[in-house]
């Protein structure tokens, strides 16, 4: 009996020692600092008494533990992607500006430089009727790109007054300018046919208080229908054209002998242009509408019963005088411009339904005269 009391008492000292062994092993893991708890109390403390608390903060500073976060990290595969992207985003961009430009550009010249005669434009039916082109090919090679360029065209029997900004054509306009003029093919008055005429000009204004009183550079050109049916082409500012050196010559001539003659012109001045259209060989023409054109202004009339005119005419000739201020919006009509004159009608082919001449002029208030057939 004693031994088994005995081997028990020991067995509790053995267990007793071990537990003993075990909690000293745990608390010498653990890393208590005993300031730790001072401050904690001393807080406290202080907060009971009212007093200013203290400020732990130096207590514990994450970034003595975690440092490596705090550091920027450099990943060069998104730096890649990124700046590749960027690349894709800036091509586009380019590429839709370009693009962007070229519609403007095709816009410009197709649409900009696409006129239609007043005529055809009056006309209530003209999305149902047939149109013929004219194409006019402008040499700009040694025209300066600033200013406007006034065109002034008369085709089987309808008129063009259009202004074109130099300074608005495209890049690829340079040297050489295509205008398209369109007419309707036929109208009441006349039907286009070969080798009826026509006549287009283009006046060149860089600067209208300094070309105010002065001959205009300028082009114009007479040529017949070459087609019915496809696409008319007339040329201006031809380096061959001696229309404005002519008109120049005879301009700087009157300057001269204005001045030696002390003869002064006025800026109220009439320029009157009588248009005379013999029919003896046409004396059954019913209509006819007759249009005289200078410095880039136009007037017509149409005369609805030539035969009445006849009746009354001693040499079967009809006569129309045209007056034109002198005063335009392009500058004072200068003796020496250059004045055309068109006739048109059925009645006249053959062998043309429209004929156009075209005179300098020379004198001011008094009639100058252009037979037109």
């Amino acid at each position: 009996m004693f031994s088994i009391v005995n081997n028990r008492f020991t067995f509790q000292l053995i267990f007793i020692f071990i537990l003993t062994l075990f909690v000293f092993h745990i608390f010498n893991d653990l890393d208590l600092d005993s300031q730790y708890f001072v401050n904690i109390i001393a807080a406290e403390n202080a907060g009971n008494d009212g007093k200013e608390r203290i400020d732990l903060n130096y207590i514990f500073d994450s970034s003595e533990y975690f440092e490596e976060d705090n550091i920027p990290q450099t990943n060069t595969n998104n730096i890649n992607y990124l700046n590749k992207n960027n690349q894709v985003i800036k091509q586009q961009l380019e590429e839709q500006v370009y693009h962007q430009v070229k519609k403007e550009e095709a816009s410009s010249n197709n649409k900009k430089y696409e006129f239609t005669s007043k005529e055809s434009n009056d006309n209530k039916n003209k999305d149902k009727l047939d149109y013929v082109t004219f194409k006019t090919v402008l040499n700009l090679e040694n025209i300066e790109k600033n200013g406007l360029l006034r065109l002034v065209g008369y085709i089987n029997g309808q008129s063009f007054k259009e202004d074109i900004q130099l300074s608005e054509l495209a890049p690829s306009t340079v040297n050489k300018l295509d205008v398209k003029l369109k007419v309707l093919k036929d109208t009441q008055l006349v039907s286009l046919d070969t080798p009826d005429e026509f006549l287009v000009c283009a006046y060149h204004l860089k600067d209208l208080e300094k070309e105010y009183n002065s001959i205009l550079n300028y082009d114009c050109n007479e040529a017949d229908v070459q087609s019915s049916d496809g696409t008319n082409t007339i040329r201006l500012f031809k380096p061959s054209s001696m229309k404005y050196s002519n008109s120049k010559a005879f301009y700087d001539e009157q300057q001269q002998n204005s001045g030696m003659n002390g003869t002064i012109d006025n800026e109220d001045d009439k320029v009157l242009i009588k248009v005379i259209s013999p029919l003896s060989d046409r004396k059954n023409t019913k209509e006819l509408k007759i249009a005289a054109m200078v410095r880039g202004q136009i007037q017509t009339e149409m005369i609805q019963d030539v035969q009445k005119e006849l009746a009354k005419s001693n040499d079967d000739t009809i006569t129309r005088t045209f007056t034109f201020d002198r005063k335009t919006d392009m500058g004072n009509i200068q003796i020496g411009d250059l004045f055309s004159a068109c006739v048109t009608s059925d009645d006249l082919n053959p062998p043309e339904g429209q004929e156009c001449e075209k005179r300098l002029v020379k004198k001011f208030n008094s009639a100058n005269s252009l037979p037109a057939r």
